[in-house]
């Protein structure tokens, strides 16, 4: 049986906020970020400009080749007095492979650059704003792995800000694609000076990890970074698409095709204050345990992420009236359905298989979401455009879901119903579709006017109904048994 895991931060809904905070700034700065630049830039400049922002995007992620995730797992097992050399030793690594994609994607500037979508003389910028990037990717996670929560939260909060603040601010200064791109490199270089002020401050002494560590490290993630790597292709293969079989419909559509933080963060938050404990736990084969850990975060996650998604496909309507104006109106169905998707998205599905040491797993069930992405949302954007596109990641969405439940399923030696917890989700997808049902007979009879009146009452009915429904488990007693798992949670150990 594995002891608990002693967290200098504490309870798991603590470690949990923690980390939210940061993450949820991460994600909030994007969709912060977009919402400026339709404001401040023409419908065409914003078109190009979304277009480039995909591209650096994924540059970055793929960047990482997935390498800051390796530094928990080496960090557990090499102990105390490595940490400092093997988060030096890991932005080295990712030094080189963003100076590499940087190189490659100023040969492929010609290529990259063409017709409505023309980025030829800001490309050149986003280059060195992705050099200097990619090595300070692992600075959060490095915190989280000698555990500390609150400064790895801090560094996701500051970073961000002055992140958003740089890059809109040199929007509002030369208003074009140029000057957004200038500004991720100014950004970048911040946020890279910080990073080495950071990291020469990490714990770990002189210590060296020992030989071969670099070689392990490297072969325990580069499946993560090609998992990684067909993620970030997944996120913007559907907006390649609609850029090729509805050009018009991109700066729309990259609006639309967005997730709401709260969606992402939270169940990431969650898995990351477990990811010490789940490894102990597979590196002394309890998988009971594992198990345990796991089932309870999907299930309390399922509480979260199934009414939030439900309620934001619910007023999506008066959302974009509001917030983008009638020009955007056409993104709503695509808005939907991508809030759809969130409806499986309780947790963070590779954290088990990190933590089990099943990088290939990963490998796998990537491949199969961006190939499933490939066929369906291809088609459906040559069929329907934007709107065909988004349907087509939701179907992928749903067939990568499966297959990584079943390679889940294997790494805990269980059924395929008994990893998940299905129980509780689909109570949560049944009272928050009964809810939204309500909410739009409601909204259909109530003297409204102007979307913000149907956006409030359609909230409030929706968040009464639900919690009507889900009154009775909610106060129901939990059973009290005892568990290995109890400690981990807590922070008390044995």
């Amino acid at each position: 049986m594995v002891g608990a895991v002693t967290h200098r931060t504490g309870s798991l809904t603590a470690r949990t906020a923690l980390i939210s905070v940061g993450q949820g700034t991460v994600k909030a700065s994007q969709l912060i970020i977009t919402l400026a630049l339709v404001r401040l830039l023409s419908p065409a400049e914003w078109t190009r400009t979304a277009y480039l922002l995909s591209i650096h995007l994924a540059a970055t992620t793929i960047g990482t080749l997935n390498l800051q995730h390796t530094i928990v797992f080496f960090t557990r097992r090499l102990g105390p007095g490595f940490e400092r050399r093997l988060v030096l030793q890991t932005a080295g690594c990712l030094a080189a492979v963003g100076l590499i994609i940087a190189t490659v994607l100023l040969v492929a500037r010609p290529a990259l650059s063409g017709g409505r979508l023309a980025v030829g003389p800001a490309l050149p910028w986003v280059c060195l704003a992705i050099a200097l990037e990619v090595p300070a990717a692992c600075a959060s996670t490095a915190l989280v792995a000698v555990d500390q929560l609150a400064r790895a939260a801090t560094w996701d909060v500051l970073t961000t800000l002055m992140h958003a603040s740089v890059v809109v601010g040199a929007a509002v200064a030369g208003r074009g694609v140029t000057a957004v791109a200038v500004g991720l490199a100014i950004a970048a270089s911040i946020r890279l000076t910080l990073f080495v002020l950071m990291a020469i401050r990490l714990p770990g002494g002189a210590g060296r990890p020992e030989r071969g560590t670099l070689r392990r490290q490297l072969r325990y993630g580069l499946p993560l970074g090609l998992a990684l790597g067909t993620a970030v292709l997944n996120r913007s293969v559907d907006k390649w698409f609609v850029a090729v079989f509805d050009t018009g419909s991109v700066g729309v559509y990259s609006v639309a095709a967005q997730e709401i933080p709260l969606l992402t963060v939270v169940p990431y938050a969650a898995g990351a204050a477990i990811v010490g404990a789940l490894v102990d736990a597979f590196r002394h084969a309890d998988t009971e345990t594992a198990l345990e850990l796991w089932l309870r975060l999907t299930a309390a996650m399922s509480a979260v992420v199934v009414p939030v998604s439900a309620a934001l496909m619910l007023i999506s309507p008066q959302l974009f009236a509001l917030v983008f104006g009638p020009e955007f109106a056409a993104g709503v169905l695509s808005f939907q359905l991508f809030a759809a998707i969130s409806l499986h998205r309780v947790a963070e599905y590779g954290l088990v298989l990190r933590a089990a040491d099943r990088t290939r797993d990963l490998l796998w069930a990537s491949a199969v979401l961006l190939g499933s992405n490939v066929v369906l949302a291809g088609l459906g954007a040559w069929l329907a455009g934007m709107s065909g596109a988004a349907a087509g990641t939701l179907f992928a969405n749903a067939v990568a879901w499966l297959f990584v439940l079943r390679r889940l399923a294997d790494a805990f030696g269980v059924p395929l119903r008994h990893v998940f917890a299905w129980r509780a989700w689909c109570r949560a997808l049944w009272c928050a579709a009964s809810a939204v049902a309500v909410a739009l007979v409601a909204l259909g009879l109530l003297p409204l006017h102007g979307p913000l009146a149907e956006l409030a009452s359609g909230l409030v009915v929706f968040a009464v109904v639900y919690l009507a429904l889900t009154r009775p488990w909610r106060t129901a007693p939990e059973p009290r048994r005892s568990s290995p798992v109890e400690g981990t949670i807590t922070g008390v150990r044995p």
